[in-house]
């Protein structure tokens, strides 16, 4: 007898750079990839967002929770290509500053959403100074 073993909700799937997976979103009616992770450094999470996936009511893009809670699946820092801009943020300032929201009716995972005004590098500075989380953020990209 066969045993089907339950699928993770999120996996990593290695791509042919070793320090970059495709992240894999296993939902119960369909699986998607929704983004890159570079393990590189601190790790940087990499999706693509077009206005399809704007939250109009907050003028807000979102992230998977599950991605954004679970410390295993290593990444300190975001970038969200949005219509042509390159958007920052970081795991923690979702995590702290983002609105929780899940759309099951239209079959969507739960999400933290952050505003897009609040998506770049300059935001982000001044709560991890905050905070007291500065690292070298996003040094690679200047």
């Amino acid at each position: 007898m066969l045993h089907n073993k339950p699928k993770e909700l999120i996996q990593l799937i290695p791509t042919k750079h070793s320090n970059v997976f495709n992240v894999q979103l296993n939902l119960e009616c369909q699986t998607r990839f929704i983004g890159k992770i570079d393990s590189a450094g601190q790790g940087t999470f990499i999706t693509n967002r077009t206005e399809k996936h704007l939250f109009r009511k907050l003028n807000a893009l979102g992230i998977n929770h599950f991605l954004l809670s679970h410390s295993s699946i290593p990444f300190k820092n975001i970038v969200i290509n949005y219509c042509g801009k390159k958007l920052y943020s970081t795991r923690e300032y979702f995590l702290k500053k983002g609105k929780t929201f899940q759309f099951s009716k239209k079959g969507f995972e739960v999400q933290q959403f952050v505003p897009i005004d609040e998506l770049n590098l300059k935001t982000v500075r001044y709560f991890e100074r905050s905070t007291g989380f500065q690292d070298d953020l996003f040094q690679y990209v200047a």
